[in-house]
């Protein structure tokens, strides 16, 4: 009879085992997809009440920063001595309208979204003005913008300072444009305004960006006036959104958003700036919005997809090369010892131990532990890490620093970290190195003595790349503010000339100050509006020559004051390239704060600026020297006739005159009048029957002694002299 094979306990023992992991496999898939799913929507929520939370804070700093601004040009143009004297004073003397208006001229002149500034002076009832063609100042009743005397008349104390839209034609000699106007005026102790006010005119364009910095916005008072907009959609969308808005405000809500179809589906932004009683309004399209939070979910879901693909892959390689064999053993087991007792708790333990020890293991384990190393290293220099203490620190991530020992950083604009830190150990026993921002790498070093050698050993084996050397940070509190400075330095790397290797304890704290630039700013300005490209390039040296030692926000702050006053005056020169079509993008990339614009990408603007000027002034000079010299051929028998009186005859000044004059002809004016007198003289002498004392009054002379020596210096001989020889020929 044959004997029935009995099951084997141990293969029992395993097929529960293995099928249970893979139960449990999939079942732990299924729900990381369920709470997966439950996350995104949460995560959905929170992303568009982070949006909205982002959105608040913008408007607060960018309402808070415009004001500000208005607040502080205000101040610096309407409290000045001279503007005080032009809209406050009952008489004005010549000089001191024309003072006060070459420093309104300035102002607008130095600033890029002035378009112009009216001073109103109610005392006198008239009105002071800047405009391309230079001062205007006119009565009350005869000022060209009528718009601007209404706003002046009507003015409240409502009204300070508030952005008024509206269409004007004599503001620039190029268009007719819209203009956002601000008034400002003091007020009586009743709260009437005072008899004195200034108006600045804006162009619409320019407040845009104050306000808006380029965004798809508007602005809209609490009773639902548009007070200002950048916003692309139709004017039908306004209301739809206002009414929105003041149904949600009316309930006491300052902030929120809402949800609306137009286009496709929008978010609408909105909240309540905090210095007036306006409200500000972003729309974005939906998808925008969550773009990122979208690609985070279709990241994930590839992320699982993945994951569950290898899952599958490992429990096929594990049955091929773990279950299988070891059902294979099982059985011939069972087979040759049936009663035999199977230990396969030993025989997985030991497979266990085979894996965990196994080569492709190890290194996954190290590459896991740099990259998780590089993490906390970076989190060490923004102040992000949370740790115990350092020691714990560096014992958890086998860190290569110690806890006692201060640290240098060491920024280096490469991205060749092992081969750095290979260079640093050679003969520094403690460093550790991180890429930041895939942009630079940050050495830590600890050495017993200053690390000169390790840097000169750096620089010699990596000529090419920039080294900025920080302060010693005591501890590793001290390592974000450390790193800060040093970023800040290397993001001004260009201004300072000594070589690749800058160290930041060389330099003293860095200056916010933008007097000395804005100075040097005006230098290059005056020299570009005078056709010098010379004497422009050098002013300009000395203003970067002024940065050094200035923080990174002072530096913006005056290139963005260089910029924007050269800007201004190019367009000016070319107004046809102030439409973006024009060049517009040309030439304000080459005036976009960068090291390359800095190292010379001005000098190109800066030419074509002066070389205009100079062709525009040669061109004058030529028209008025034209009609200078026809005017002296005309009446050079005046004997009222002088370069005083030529100048005021053409408006020019009579230094100017007779340099050019002289530059002309050779010689200077007078002599050039007498020339001609004595050439008359000698024509009147060929009559003999004139009289020699007359001929001096004839031509223009009132001394005759005068005209009896200039006549012989001019012909070697003296007018009777010449009378005598003219009836022998």
């Amino acid at each position: 009879m044959k004997r029935k094979k009995k099951s084997s306990p141990g293969k029992d023992i395993i097929s529960i085992r293995f099928l249970s992991v893979v139960l449990m496999s999939f079942v732990l898939i299924l729900a990381l997809l369920g709470l997966l799913y439950h996350q995104f929507q949460k995560a959905f929520l929170s992303s568009i009440n982070r949006a909205n939370e982002e959105f608040v804070y913008q408007v607060s700093a960018t309402s808070s920063s415009t004001e500000e601004f208005l607040q502080n040009m205000v101040n610096q143009i309407f409290y000045s001595n001279t503007v005080s004297k032009l809209r406050s004073y009952e008489e004005l003397t010549n000089w001191q309208v024309v003072d006060g208006v070459r420093e309104l001229n300035t102002y607008s002149a130095s600033s890029t979204i002035i378009d112009s500034i009216y001073i109103f002076n109610g005392k006198q009832q008239r009105v002071y003005s800047t405009s391309s063609y230079g001062a205007v100042g006119d009565s009350f009743s005869a000022f060209a913008d009528r718009d601007a005397v209404a706003l002046f008349e009507n003015r409240s104390e409502a009204g300070r300072l508030v952005p008024i839209l509206r269409h004007s034609d004599v503001s620039n000699i190029y268009s007719n444009r819209e203009l956002y106007s601000f008034l400002f005026f003091e007020l009586d102790r009743s709260g009437l305004p005072k008899d004195n006010a200034i108006m600045f005119n804006i162009s619409k364009n320019w407040l845009n960006r104050l306000y808006f910095g380029g965004e798809d916005a508007f602005i809209i008072k609490e009773d639902g006036v548009l007070v200002a907009s950048s916003a692309q959609e139709g004017e039908e969308l306004y209301p739809l959104l206002t009414e929105k808005i003041l149904s949600r405000t009316g309930e006491g809500v300052d902030s929120g958003y809402f949800i609306y179809q137009a286009q496709g589906r929008q978010i609408c932004f909105f909240s309540r700036m905090p210095d007036r009683p306006w409200y500000y309004v972003k729309s974005l399209p939906y998808d925008q919005c969550l773009e990122d939070l979208r690609h985070t979910e279709e990241q994930t879901f590839l992320f699982v997809i993945a994951g569950f693909g290898i899952l599958l892959l490992a429990g096929t390689m594990i049955s091929v090369d773990i279950y299988v064999p070891l059902r294979k053993i099982t059985r011939r087991i069972s087979d040759i010892a049936p009663d035999a007792p199977q230990n396969t708790d030993a025989m997985l333990e030991s497979l266990n131990h085979l894996i965990e020890s196994n080569s492709n293991a190890r290194q996954i384990q190290t590459s896991l532990r740099a990259m998780v190393r590089g993490e906390v290293l970076q989190g060490l220099l923004f102040g992000s890490q949370e740790y115990e203490s350092p020691e714990a620190l560096i014992r958890e991530y086998d860190l290569q620093l110690l806890s006692d020992r201060p640290i240098r950083l060491c920024l280096i604009d490469g991205l060749r970290l092992p081969l750095y830190l290979e260079c640093v150990r050679d003969g520094q026993a403690r460093c550790e190195g991180v890429i930041v921002h895939n942009e630079y790498t940050i050495l830590f070093l600890q050495a017993e003595q200053e690390p000169q050698a390790v840097l000169d050993r750096l620089s010699a084996q990596f000529p090419a790349r920039w080294f900025v050397v920080g302060t010693e940070a005591e501890d590793f509190a001290a390592l974000p503010r450390v790193y800060g400075r040093l970023v800040e330095f290397y993001e001004l790397r260009f201004l300072y000339q000594n070589g690749p290797m800058l160290f930041v304890q060389d330099y003293p704290q860095l200056d916010d100050s933008p007097a000395e630039p804005e100075a040097r700013v005006s230098d290059v300005i005056d020299a570009l509006k005078k056709g010098y490209g010379g004497k422009a390039g050098k002013a300009y040296l000395e203003f970067l020559a002024s940065l050094n030692g200035k923080s990174g926000r002072g530096v913006q702050y005056a290139w963005a004051a260089l910029s924007g006053a050269v800007l201004k005056l190019y367009f000016e020169c070319f107004p046809g390239e102030a439409d973006p079509d024009g060049g517009y993008q040309t030439v304000s990339e080459s005036l976009r704060f960068s090291p390359e614009a800095l190292n010379g990408g001005c000098e190109a603007v800066f030419t074509r600026i002066a070389e205009h000027i100079q062709q525009k002034k040669a061109s004058r000079k030529g028209s008025s020297l034209d009609q200078v010299i026809a005017a002296i051929e005309e009446s050079y028998c005046d004997s009222n006739l002088s370069s005083q009186v030529l100048a005021d005859r053409f408006n020019l000044s009579t230094a100017y005159l007779c340099r050019i004059f002289r530059q002309a002809k050779g010689c200077s004016l007078t002599d050039y009048i007498n020339q001609l007198r004595i050439a008359r003289a000698q024509e009147i002498l060929r009559d003999p029957s004139v009289k020699v004392k007359d001929v001096a009054g004839q031509v223009g002379i009132e001394n005759k002694q005068y005209f009896f020596m200039l006549f012989k210096q001019t012909t070697g001989v003296t007018p009777k002299q010449y009378q005598i020889q003219q009836r022998g020929v």
